[in-house]
């Protein structure tokens, strides 16, 4: 990773954090339909995301805004964390 990249901060995709990591949406990306389904499960600028279980067939668990939700491996590729 350059120098650049450290200091503006990684942007990693929910799909690629560790399971038990805490992380931080920074972006959500797709299309409004994507964008606005991400939102509707707490996927919002600035929230905490607790990865709970990370699975290639199962997809993402993640704790958001009190609640555990999961989402397929394309979907968590949308929301960039930091």
């Amino acid at each position: 990773m350059s120098d650049a990249q450290q200091s503006a901060g990684a942007r990693l995709p929910l799909a690629m954090v560790h399971e038990g990591s805490v992380v931080t949406v920074v972006k959500v990306r797709g299309n409004d339909e994507m964008r606005r389904h991400l939102e509707n499960l707490g996927f919002v600028e600035g929230a905490e995301v607790k990865v709970v279980s990370q699975g290639s067939s199962a997809g993402t668990i993640a704790s958001v805004k009190g609640a555990q939700v999961g989402i397929d491996h394309a979907t968590a590729m949308h929301v960039f964390t930091n």
